[in-house]
């Protein structure tokens, strides 16, 4: 701050010095006057020193204007400060916690400088653990440390990245065709919200495929829990595990067996070895699902 107020003080006083268009004599050129050229140059020495001495008092002035101003920002600065550290304690927001979200934010922002260098096989390869990194970081961003003023610059500029970088996956989900077959659930997932993964299904309303697939570790399509590894089925079964409640039309009905109920015939004429009601099948029984050209 001093060294700005010195600033303020070349530029108001000793600047314009150099500015002033008065001439001052040599000592040669100063003996070559007359007598009366002599009086002349003194009495516009005596003004110009009267000048700069006003001049020299206005800066004077308005540096200690200037000080005094600065004196009072610092006053009103640090009132400021202790109004905020006063609102952080009610929030509960420390020092530490400020710091691990600067570090926290660095982080992202260095993974994310990974990602934007990955080919599009690379991108591809490690899709789901960028998906996990964009979770953490909306996790993140909901903080009440991550919400504060100092902090909305980096959060804007990493939606960004997110977003460019999560359009890249998807453009290289499209070109490679590769999808996960099998998944761990994270915290926050729902069936829902796994099947619209873009390696997953990118179809959010086809969760209850991945229900029907693990029924014998969800009871609950509502109720999955961080840490399960469920199956992805892919294509079209071959093979169907009967369970409590299901019948030949309803099978049939599924979307990943035929799509319509219609067609259980199919179903019951491959199976007749072990169906002889077709309206009595028994949970776990293995039931053969044909397919166009078997």
């Amino acid at each position: 701050m001093r060294k700005f107020t010195l600033f303020i003080v070349l530029v108001i006083f000793i600047f314009p010095l150099f500015l002033h268009g008065f001439t001052y004599l040599s000592d040669s050129e100063y003996r070559a006057l007359s007598s009366g050229e002599r009086r002349e140059y003194i009495a516009a020495l005596e003004v110009e020193m009267s000048s700069m001495q006003r001049r020299r008092a206005d800066a004077m002035a308005s540096s200690m204007l200037l000080e005094m101003e600065i004196e009072e920002t610092r006053g009103h600065l640090s009132e400021m400060n202790e109004e905020i550290a006063e609102l952080m304690a009610i929030l509960g927001i420390t020092e530490e916690t400020l710091a691990a979200t600067r570090a926290r934010l660095r982080y992202y922002q260095d993974q994310l400088t990974n990602w934007e260098r990955m080919s599009d096989n690379e991108l591809w390869r490690n899709a789901r653990a960028f998906t996990e990194l964009r979770e953490d970081y909306y996790g993140t961003r909901q903080t009440r440390e991550a919400r504060l003023p100092e902090f909305q610059r980096d959060i804007t500029e990493l939606n960004r990245r997110f977003t460019a970088v999560g359009e890249s996956v998807d453009r290289a989900r499209r070109t490679s065709g590769y999808y996960e077959d099998s998944y761990t659930v994270q915290r926050g997932d729902s069936l829902s919200r796994i099947a619209g993964y873009d390696f997953i299904y990118n179809d959010s309303t086809r969760w209850p495929i991945i229900f029907r697939a693990n029924r014998d570790q969800i009871s609950n399509p509502n109720l999955i829990h961080p840490g399960q590894n469920l199956r992805i089925p892919r294509g079209q079964p071959t093979t169907w595990r009967v369970w409590r409640g299901e019948s030949l039309w309803r099978i049939a009905q599924y979307p990943e067996v035929y799509g319509t109920g219609t067609r259980w015939p199919v179903i019951y004429r491959a199976n007749q070895d072990q169906i002889r009601d077709p309206n009595l099948i028994f949970p776990d029984q293995i039931l053969v699902i044909p397919r166009d050209g078997d």
